[in-house]
């Protein structure tokens, strides 16, 4: 299942408390009014909402939405490729 990029950006948008039309997928997280503590609610709602398993690691080294699901998509195809 891939991740895409209009699921990642509302959920960023509605944890930081905004209209998903304030986020675009080339700013940081922390540059649309993100920070630590809200960081951490990004992770949880990310994994419950979108099924997917990330950490605060992967959402600091991949800070915008671009980056993270690129991210996310190839350690998908990477799982999804290797023998059962």
């Amino acid at each position: 299942m891939a991740v895409y990029e209009g699921a990642v950006a509302q959920v960023w948008a509605d944890v930081i408390g905004v209209d998903v039309s304030e986020v675009d997928t080339v700013t940081s997280f922390f540059d649309v009014g993100g920070n630590s503590f809200l960081l951490i609610k990004l992770v949880d709602e990310l994994n419950s909402v979108l099924g997917i398993e990330t950490d605060i690691v992967a959402l600091l080294e991949y800070s915008t939405i671009e980056e993270f699901v690129a991210h996310c998509n190839s350690r998908l195809d990477r799982a999804e490729s290797e023998p059962a």
